[in-house]
């Protein structure tokens, strides 16, 4: 065994690959910016959650009567009724809630409409088995990006090589486009919601400045590709 000199040991310091150096503690705020959840019923019990953002002009003023409709607009003609021909009857688009995110501790608002349940005939796919939106900004970049998983699926929804079959992504992809429209309808800007970062170090030594809390608005919303995701990182248990 070889032998080292202690003169010759470097400290270190140990790193967790999991953090986000960027990150700052505390409630993540959006100016003039209000999240707004999908909350979905799921086969197994457990509910799923689609965080959104949207821009508010002026005062915050999002009524019940609003939030409402944001869940009635995705829950109701003919994009949601092909998009629920795919979904099982024990999945649902349970209900939405807004939080006003321009201010920390603002109160959780849930709607208060009945759920709208998938209507196929068919068995429930595993309740982590999710297809994904794609959201694009004017700008590049990771923080300008984000994804929508949409869960609650059923097996017509599978095509011949368990890829999504063709009619679930056209009807997923139709109903992508009302998500803004039912955000407007509510007086909100669909957007990609950036809380303040701090500045950092990354692993190969750039430097990433320091950002203020802001939002992108959405310009896009596509299903890029027909292959089944899932948010979950160690499958089911």
């Amino acid at each position: 065994m070889p032998i080292v000199r202690l003169d010759n040991l470097q400290q270190f310091a140990a790193v967790n690959l999991l953090s986000d150096p960027g990150a700052i503690a505390g409630p993540k705020l959006v100016p003039q910016g209000a999240q707004v959840v999908l909350v979905w019923g799921l086969d197994d019990g457990k509910l799923g959650h689609n965080v959104l953002y949207g821009r508010y002009s002026g005062s915050f003023a999002v009524t019940q009567a609003q939030i409402n409709g944001i869940l009635t607009a995705l829950t109701s003609g003919g994009a949601w009724t092909a998009l629920a021909a795919f979904l099982s009857t024990s999945s649902s688009l349970a209900a939405v809630t807004v939080r006003n995110v321009h201010l920390a501790e603002q109160p959780i608002v849930p709607s208060t409409n009945p759920a709208a349940n998938g209507t196929s005939a068919s068995p429930a796919l595993p309740a982590e088995t999710a297809a994904v939106i794609t959201l694009r900004t004017a700008l590049v970049g990771p923080a300008n990006r984000g994804r929508v998983y949409v869960p609650g699926w059923a097996t017509n929804a599978l095509g011949a090589g368990n890829i999504i079959a063709g009619p679930a992504v056209t009807a997923l992809q139709n109903w992508a486009n009302t998500i803004s429209g039912a955000l407007s309808g509510a007086g909100l800007t669909w957007v990609i919601g950036q809380p303040a970062r701090q500045a950092y170090t990354g692993s190969t030594g750039r430097q990433h400045p320091a950002r203020a809390a802001t939002s992108q608005a959405v310009t896009s919303q596509s299903i890029k590709d027909n292959h089944w995701d899932s948010q979950r990182r160690r499958g089911l248990k």
